[in-house]
Formats: structure tokens, C-alpha cells, sequence
């Protein structure tokens, strides 16, 4: 039998559900990936809004360089990424590199399932994004039983330790291919 409902009617649909794409999918992932790490974020003023904002189009700003500039390597893009966590950390003082990286790689991570028809040339270097590291990925990739905070890793090599690990696992697959299909069958 013959569904009634097309692919493409049903991802419009479920993306609809949980994006606000009003403004198109680029902001649409950044203010996705926002929520994803924003309950670990502690603020001391009433500037909320404001650095938001500010980091929200540094973001836009630095991330569409990634769709049209193909890297050289994995070490070209970690380079990048580095220089784009510690910007982001100046844009917004309050954050750690545990959330910069969250925001990033999630970003990332949502652009890539928008897939090519809505972000152009987002598997221009798809290869060479990071995991998002969180409690889950840390448990269920990295089998640590009680692993320390991510949103409390303050500093760069502890973060890129976790990309390091993943890395030498060789599983064939590009890293963030990995943890979509670790989050398509995780059972927490």
C-alpha cells in the first residue's frame, strides 16, 4: 500500500516541529543548538538578550564560511573550529568551551540533517565536524560512567580529547555521521 503522506511532506512537517525556521534554516540551527545547552548557562546580569543576540550572528557570521570554503584537512578545520570557540567565548564571556563547542557542533550537526536543499553546500565539509559532546555521547560513545560535566570543560585539549578518541576508533565513517546514528538507537 501507498503512503499518503510523501518524504518530503513528512520531513517538512517534522522539521516544522521542531525548528522555527521564520528566519531562515541557518538561524533556525543556531537557535536550535542554543536550546540544547542554554539550561547550563548561568547569568549573572540582565544581558541575556544581548549577548544572544551578539553571538548568534557572530555565528551566522563564521559559520557560513564553512559552506564555502573547502578545508584542506581534518587539521585545517580543527584550527577553525578552536579559533571559533575561543571568538565565541569573547563575544559572550559567560560561556565555556564545553557550551561553545554544544552551540557549534550542534549548529553543524542541524544544517547537515536540513540537508544540501536548504543549506547549499553544508556537505562541502561535513567530514571534517566534530561530535557534540555531551552526558549522553560521553556515557554511550565514550563508556564513562560518571563522566565530569561538559558544559563545565573549560579548556580546549580536554574537549578535543573526546574528537581525538573518536578519531582513532577508525569506524569508517565520518565522526558526526557516527553520532547521528548513536542518537538513532540510543536508550538512555
Amino acid at each position: 500500500m501507498n503512503s499518503l503522506l510523501t518524504d518530503d511532506v513528512r520531513e517538512n512537517f517534522l522539521i516544522r516541529l521542531y525548528f522555527d525556521d521564520s528566519k531562515g534554516f541557518y538561524n533556525a540551527g543556531i537557535k536550535r543548538a542554543f536550546l540544547d545547552f542554554c539550561r547550563t548557562l548561568k547569568i549573572k546580569d540582565d544581558m541575556r538578550a544581548k549577548h544572544k543576540n551578539n553571538a548568534e550572528k557572530f555565528l551566522l557570521c563564521k559559520l557560513a564560511k564553512l559552506i564555502t570554503k573547502k578545508f584542506v584537512d581534518q587539521s585545517d578545520f580543527d584550527k577553525f573550529h578552536k579559533a571559533t570557540c575561543e571568538q565565541l567565548l569573547k563575544e559572550w564571556n559567560e560561556l565555556t568551551i564545553g557550551q561553545a563547542q554544544k552551540w557549534i557542533n550542534m549548529t553543524l550537526k542541524y544544517w547537515l540533517l536540513f540537508g544540501d536543499k536548504r543549506i547549499n553546500g553544508i556537505d562541502l565539509n561535513a567530514k571534517y565536524f566534530h561530535i557534540p559532546i555531551d552526558s549522553y555521547v560521553q556515557k554511550g560513545m565514550f563508556d564513562e560512567k560518571h563522566p565530569r560535566p561538559w558544559s563545565k570543560i573549560h579548556n580546549y585539549e580536554t574537549y578535543m580529547s573526546y574528537q581525538e578518541r573518536h578519531r582513532n576508533k577508525q569506524t569508517g565513517n565520518y565522526p558526526i555521521i557516527d553520532e547521528c546514528n548513536f542518537f538513532s538507537s540510543y536508550q538512555p
